[in-house]
C-alpha cells in the first residue's frame, strides 16, 4: 500500500479501517504535525446526518417535511417554497437560482427566499449551496448555532474531537483524520457509534438511495449529500470535497477509507486510489 501511495504526491494523510480496526495508516512527511485537515464540501454529509439527528430527537418529523414547516418566514409568493421539501435539499434538487461564484450568499434564510427558482423543486441537480438552507434550519429548530450544535449532538459521542468550523465560514471546516474516519463508521453502522444510536437505520437507507443521476463534479448518481458509486458488483458511497478530498464506505466490506488531499486543484486521480485501496 505504501508503494501505491507513492504515486500520488498529492495525499496529505489516508486511512483505512476494515471491520473497526485501522489496517493503514499514511501522512505525509510535511503533514506530521498537521492535526486538522481541510475537508471543503464534506461538511454536507455531516450536515445530512445531523438532520438525520435532528429526526431522531423528534426535532423534525421526516425529510418528506416542507421546509417552510420549519423556519421564520415573511409572506410567500413563489409557489414553488411550499413544494421544496427537506430532501429536496439535502439532494441539491431545489430548483433555486443561487448567487454566482464571487458572489456572497444569503446570510439568513429569510434573504435565501428572496432567491428565484429555476426549476420545480425535485426536477433538476445542480451542484450549488442548497445545504446553507440545512445550516439555517437546524439553527433554528435547535436554537444554538450549527457548530455547537456539531459539536453536541455528534463529536461529543467520538472519541476525537479535533476540528475548526466558524459559523462565519460554513465551508471551511476542518477535521482530524481519525474524527473523520469516526464519522465514517457512524454511517457504516447505520447511525449507531460505540453502542449510541443518532440516527435510525431508515434514515441511513434513505441517504444511501439515488435521489437523481447527480453530475458535476463527480458525475455520479447523488442521495442526501452522498454521491452513489459502483465497482464491478460493490456498491460504495462517498462524500467528497475539492481536491479530492474523500470518505466512501464501503459496505459490503465493512470498510471506511479517508483521503485527505492538496486543495491546489481537483484531483480526480484520488478515485483510482481509493478503488484499488479497497482492494486490501
Amino acid at each position: 500500500m505504501f508503494d501505491l501511495i507513492k504515486k500520488y504526491p498529492n495525499v496529505k494523510c489516508m486511512k483505512i479501517l476494515k471491520e473497526e480496526q485501522e489496517i493503514f495508516s499514511y501522512q505525509r512527511q510535511n503533514e506530521v504535525e498537521t492535526s486538522c485537515f481541510a475537508v471543503g464540501c464534506i461538511f454536507k454529509s455531516f450536515l445530512a446526518a445531523l438532520v438525520g439527528i435532528a429526526i431522531y430527537e423528534g426535532k423534525i418529523h421526516s425529510i418528506e417535511d416542507c421546509v417552510i414547516d420549519y423556519v421564520s418566514h415573511d409572506d410567500i409568493t413563489e409557489m414553488n417554497w411550499y413544494k421544496l421539501k427537506i430532501k429536496h435539499v439535502l439532494s441539491k434538487t431545489t430548483g433555486i437560482k443561487w448567487p454566482g461564484p464571487n458572489e456572497p450568499l444569503p446570510t439568513d434564510m429569510r434573504e435565501v427566499m428572496k432567491l428565484p427558482f429555476e426549476n420545480e423543486p425535485g426536477l433538476s441537480f445542480q451542484y450549488k449551496p442548497d445545504p446553507q438552507i440545512i445550516v439555517y434550519l437546524l439553527e433554528e429548530v435547535y436554537g444554538m448555532e450549527i457548530t455547537k450544535l456539531f459539536q453536541d449532538k455528534m463529536v461529543s459521542y467520538f472519541r476525537n474531537y479535533t476540528f475548526e468550523w466558524n459559523r462565519e465560514d460554513i465551508q471551511g471546516m476542518k477535521v482530524s483524520s481519525e474524527l473523520l474516519c469516526e464519522f465514517g463508521q457512524l454511517i457504516i453502522n447505520k447511525g449507531i457509534i460505540y453502542g449510541k444510536r443518532l440516527f435510525t437505520e431508515v434514515f441511513y437507507e434513505q441517504m444511501i438511495i439515488a435521489y437523481s443521476t447527480g453530475g458535476f463534479p463527480e458525475c455520479s448518481p447523488y442521495g442526501l449529500s452522498w454521491w452513489i458509486g459502483q465497482d464491478g458488483e460493490e456498491r460504495f458511497i462517498r462524500a467528497c470535497g475539492f481536491g479530492g478530498q474523500m470518505l466512501a464506505i464501503f459496505p459490503a466490506k465493512n470498510m471506511v477509507i479517508s483521503i485527505l488531499s492538496d486543495m491546489d486543484r481537483p484531483h480526480p486521480e484520488n478515485l483510482q486510489l481509493l478503488l484499488e485501496a479497497s482492494m486490501m
